[in-house]
C-alpha cells in the first residue's frame, strides 16, 4: 500500500482534495475557520515536493504582511529553505518589486517613492489648492475616494466619465493629482497595481516573461479582491491558468475600499474549467455559535447556502441582553467579567470586549475605571501611523528626494522653527508660479537673484525668479536653517 504524503497528514478529506488538484483552475470556497491558509501553505509543499515545481515559478499572494509572515513560517517547517525564493507577499508588494524592476519600460524611476493615506491626502489638497477650489464645497477626502476608487477600476484620469459637475470638478484634481505624483516621482497605492496591469497590457514581451516565469499563482481572501487585482491575476495566469484561489463571500467586508465580490462569481465564467472545492468544516467556533451566524448571513440574498459543521464541542449558550444605553451596557460587561473571575471560570485576561467604532470605547473604559479593573486597549493608532514616525519618515524621504513637496510641506516647521502657514503658503505660490519644487525655491533664496535673472537650482532649470516674495530677516534666518 502506498504511503499516504506527509503533506496530507494534517488534512481533512476536503483539504486535501484542494490541495492535491494538480492543475487547471480551481476556486476554493472556504468559510472562517476551515483552514484556509493551511490549505494555501500545504498546497504549495504539495507543488514542490510531490510534483517537483521549483519554488521560484511559484507565487502566493496573501492580503496582509502578517498572513504573509503566517505563510512563509508554516512553509519554512514544510519545505526548509526553499520557501526562501518562493514569490510571496501582498499585492501592493509584489507590484512595487515589479515596478522598480521593470521601471525603464514605464518611464518612471526606480527609487520611485511610495505615498501613503496621508501623502495622498496632502497631495490631493494641493491639486485643489492650485485649481484655486474650495475645500468646504470639493472635500479633499471625499474626492481622494473617488480616485482611489477609479483605479480600483483601472480608471485613468482622462478615462473617468463625470456623471455629475462635483464630479467633472474631481476628475480635473485627479488629473492634477497625478501631475503632482509625476512632479515628486511618488506612486500612491492604488497605482502600484493601475500601473503594474498597464505594464503587462501594454508590454507583451514582459507579460511573457512573468506568464512563464509563474507556473502556479495562489491567492488568499479572494474575495476581497478588487477590478485591478483580479485583472492582474488573469493577466498573469493567462497562459498555463494555473489559478488557485481560496475565498468565501460570506466574508467580503471591505466593498468599501473597493474589494469586489463579483470576482468570485466571475471566476468559473472566466475559467470555465474551474474546480470547485468546499471547505465547511469548521476548526475554530462551537456549533452554538456557527448556528447562530448562519441565521444572520443566511438572509443575504444570492448566496449559495453553506452550512458549517464544528470541530469543537458544545460550549457555553450565547446570552443576548437589550440594555437602556452605553453606560448601563457598559457596567454590564465590566461586572459579569468581574463575576467570572470571581468564581474562578476565567482569569481577566482570558475575557474580550469587542465594539464596532472607536467611539464606543469610551463608555467601556470608563466603566473599568469606575470599578478599578485594569484593561489594555487594543488598536489605538499605530506605531508608523503617529504623528512624529511621519515625520522623522518625512524627513528620510527628503534626504533621499528632496524635490518631495509633499514631505517637505510637512516638516518645513518640525521642529518649531517659526515657519508659519502664511509663510510656507507664499513659498508654495512662488514654487508653483516659475514651476519649480519648494525645495528649489529654498535655493534661490541664497542666490543674489535679481530681476529676469535665469537661475538653475537643484540641477533643475528655474524661469525667471522675479517678482520674488518679501521675507523678513527672521523668516529668511529660519528658512536658510531648514535648508
Amino acid at each position: 500500500m502506498k504511503r499516504e504524503s506527509p503533506v496530507f497528514a494534517s488534512l481533512n478529506a476536503a483539504q486535501k482534495k484542494a490541495v492535491s488538484i494538480v492543475s487547471g483552475p480551481i476556486l476554493v470556497v472556504a468559510g472562517p475557520g476551515s483552514g484556509k491558509t493551511r490549505v494555501l501553505t500545504h498546497r504549495v509543499a504539495y507543488l514542490i515536493q510531490e510534483c517537483g515545481i521549483p519554488a521560484h515559478n511559484i507565487m502566493a499572494v496573501t492580503f496582509t504582511n502578517k498572513a504573509a509572515r503566517v505563510m512563509k513560517e508554516r512553509l519554512d517547517q514544510l519545505v526548509g529553505n526553499r520557501s526562501q525564493y518562493l514569490t510571496l507577499g501582498t499585492f501592493h508588494a509584489i507590484c512595487a518589486r515589479t515596478l522598480r524592476r521593470e521601471a525603464p519600460r514605464l518611464g518612471i524611476e526606480r527609487n520611485f517613492i511610495i505615498y501613503d493615506a496621508d501623502d495622498q491626502l496632502a497631495a490631493v489638497k494641493q491639486a485643489v489648492k492650485d485649481l484655486k477650489l474650495d475645500e468646504k464645497m470639493y472635500q479633499p477626502s471625499a474626492i481622494l475616494h473617488l480616485i482611489s476608487r477609479a483605479k480600483d477600476e483601472l480608471i485613468a484620469p482622462g478615462e473617468y466619465a463625470p456623471p455629475t459637475y462635483w464630479h467633472e470638478i474631481a476628475a480635473r484634481v485627479y488629473e492634477r493629482y497625478q501631475e503632482i505624483l509625476a512632479a515628486n516621482d511618488a506612486l500612491d497605492f492604488d497605482d502600484l497595481l493601475m500601473v503594474a496591469v498597464h505594464l503587462f497590457r501594454e508590454h507583451r514581451d514582459v507579460r511573457e516573461a512573468y506568464q512563464n516565469r509563474y507556473i502556479h499563482i495562489l491567492v488568499d481572501e479572494f474575495q476581497d479582491t478588487n477590478t485591478a487585482q483580479y485583472e492582474l491575476l488573469k493577466l498573469l495566469a493567462g497562459k498555463r491558468r494555473n489559478l488557485f484561489v481560496v475565498g468565501d463571500p460570506d466574508q467580503s467586508i471591505y466593498a468599501w475600499r473597493g474589494a469586489n465580490t463579483r470576482n468570485i462569481r466571475s471566476f468559473s465564467k472566466d475559467f470555465p474549467e474551474t474546480q470547485t472545492v468546499f471547505l465547511e468544516q469548521n476548526y475554530r467556533s462551537t456549533q452554538t455559535i456557527l448556528d447562530a451566524a448562519h441565521q444572520v448571513i443566511s438572509r443575504n440574498p444570492g448566496r449559495r447556502d453553506q452550512r458549517l459543521r464544528a470541530n469543537r464541542p458544545e460550549h457555553i449558550p450565547l446570552v443576548v441582553l437589550e440594555m437602556y444605553d452605553e453606560e448601563e451596557e457598559a457596567d454590564f460587561v465590566v461586572r459579569e467579567i468581574q463575576r467570572l473571575v470571581s468564581q474562578g471560570i476565567c482569569r481577566a485576561g482570558d475575557c474580550a470586549v469587542m465594539y464596532r467604532t472607536n467611539a464606543q470605547s469610551r463608555a467601556i473604559e470608563d466603566a473599568f475605571v469606575r470599578h478599578n479593573m485594569p484593561y489594555k486597549l487594543v488598536g489605538a493608532t499605530r506605531f508608523y501611523e503617529r504623528r512624529e514616525i511621519k515625520d522623522v519618515l518625512a524627513y528620510l524621504r527628503l534626504i533621499h528626494n528632496p524635490y518631495d513637496n509633499i514631505s517637505l510641506r510637512r516638516v518645513i516647521n518640525v521642529p518649531p522653527r517659526h515657519i508659519g502657514s502664511k509663510t510656507a503658503t507664499m513659498l508654495d505660490d512662488w514654487a508653483t508660479r516659475i514651476n519649480i519644487p519648494i525645495y528649489s525655491v529654498l535655493q534661490l533664496i541664497e542666490e543674489e537673484d535679481k530681476s529676469g535673472t535665469e537661475l538653475t537650482a537643484g540641477g533643475k532649470e528655474a524661469k525667471p525668479v522675479s517678482p520674488k516674495p518679501a521675507f523678513s530677516a527672521s523668516v529668511r534666518k529660519a528658512l536658510l536653517d531648514f535648508l
